[in-house]
């Protein structure tokens, strides 16, 4: 069995998400079937979306900082529950020996592997993961369209993300949300991606006819994989 390491704190509760869907989806009888897990939970880690947008502070440098930590401490692989992160994911894969799981060819590999009828594809995200094309241009390898978002229903996702998730008022922001998806919706999407790993949070409280990709569960799927894999 291969330890996974886990680039957490971004933000927290989405790091609780990933490590439950890891748990959940593992096949154990007992406590010692479970994957050994090293989380590095470093919420410190500049905020990934205001750097892409306006400059500042490089977050690059401490996610290499915990990738090698996890690194030194024995992870065989490395995974992030933040999407947004992956667009800094080649400075990671670059200052380490052990692989880097990226979330985004995970759901790219799913909707292929589920749902290969998908054209148009609503992707929910931060604005950052938007602009920087995290997973425009991978989606494109795979043959797939992503709906461009107007800059409002763009800001009123974010608000879901950082006011509402990231603030602990989940719930308080469930209605905003489902104003969001409806409105991706008409914009002719096929399918939704939840990509970014607070939106899996908020998606119990809203309802939609759309197949839903959940970024997080598809890279906990991936790891759990990569963990068990003799």
């Amino acid at each position: 069995m291969k330890i996974i390491g886990i680039i957490g704190g971004m933000g927290p509760a989405a790091t609780i998400d990933l490590y439950k869907k890891m748990v959940d989806q593992t096949p154990a009888e007992k406590d010692q079937d479970h994957i050994h897990v090293i989380i590095d939970s470093y919420p410190q880690i500049e905020d990934r979306t205001g750097y892409i947008l306006h400059g500042g502070i490089n977050p690059a440098a401490r996610l290499i900082e915990s990738a090698k930590r996890l690194e030194s401490a024995g992870a065989d692989a490395l995974i992030m529950p933040c999407n947004t992160a992956h667009y800094f994911a080649k400075d990671i894969e670059s200052a380490v020996k052990i692989p880097l799981i990226h979330i985004v060819r995970c759901s790219a590999e799913a909707i292929k592997n589920k749902y290969p009828e998908t054209k148009k594809i609503g992707l929910i995200a931060t604005t950052g993961t938007i602009k920087a094309g995290v997973y425009g241009n991978i989606l494109k390898e795979y043959g797939f369209e992503t709906i461009d978002l107007p800059e409002k229903i763009e800001n009123n996702i974010m608000d879901c993300i950082y006011k509402g998730v990231k603030a602990g008022k989940t719930e308080e922001y469930s209605i905003l949300f489902q104003q969001c998806v409806d409105e991706i919706t008409d914009l002719g999407a096929d399918l939704l991606i939840e990509g970014c790993t607070e939106i899996p949070l908020l998606m119990p409280y809203v309802k939609t006819k759309l197949p839903a990709i959940d970024a997080t569960y598809e890279l906990a799927s991936a790891a759990v994989k990569f963990a068990l894999d003799k």
